[in-house]
């Protein structure tokens, strides 16, 4: 005779956390979701201000110094070849010698320069991609301590060049932000964290 009564009550209990999972299922999926929280930085500025850029910008100016004072011996020893050649008789084996040597430090000269411009480009391009890398790392890690659930490169900040009207419409459409209230910028504090003296 209780048998039915207790088949009865689990029947009704299970209907009822049915009913209850369906509602809260049901609300989940209709709750509105929280505004995402948003950081702006100033990149620009972040990689004018890390403290670990300026050893790098010190070795690349030491190595531009070293490459102009080695073209600058060769070209020195271009001038005094090509006034050595003034002396001597046009078509005499002294002069075509000279000439060819002449010829073999001008190209050298100029492969050295290509070569050291390529070098540099490189050495800069470097930089660039593992300081952006450094960043992008450290602003994840600042973004969870702060809340924050997405950081935008506010490029409303640098000015318009004004160029001809077509390259002028071209920089500002490929900006991203119009405006951006101060009160969401992070750069400060990701420069600090960034030089060590963000925690």
């Amino acid at each position: 005779m209780n048998m039915p009564r207790n088949k009865f009550a689990v029947a009704v209990a299970f209907i009822t956390l049915a009913a209850g999972f369906i509602f809260m299922a049901g609300y989940a999926a209709n709750a509105p979701m929280p505004p995402a929280v948003i950081g702006v930085v100033d990149l620009e500025k972040v990689y004018n201000n890390l403290d670990s850029r300026s050893d790098l910008v010190k070795r690349i100016e030491d190595m531009q110094s070293k490459m102009a004072e080695d073209a600058s011996s060769m070209q020195e020893e271009l001038e005094m070849l090509s006034a050595e050649l003034e002396s001597l008789s046009p078509g005499s084996g002294a002069m075509i010698e000279m000439n060819d040597k002449a010829i073999s430090i001008s190209g050298r000269l100029r492969a050295f320069e290509t070569y050291g411009a390529l070098l540099i480009e490189r050495e800069r391009a470097a930089d660039l991609r593992d300081s952006y890398d450094t960043i992008r790392t450290e602003a994840g890690t600042l973004s969870k301590i702060m809340g924050i659930d997405l950081v935008l490169l506010n490029d409303s900040i640098p000015m318009v060049d004004l160029a001809d009207a077509a390259g002028t419409l071209q920089q500002i459409s490929a900006r991203r932000v119009l405006w951006a209230n101060e009160t969401l910028d992070i750069t400060d504090e990701l420069i600090a964290r960034l030089n060590g003296q963000g925690g």
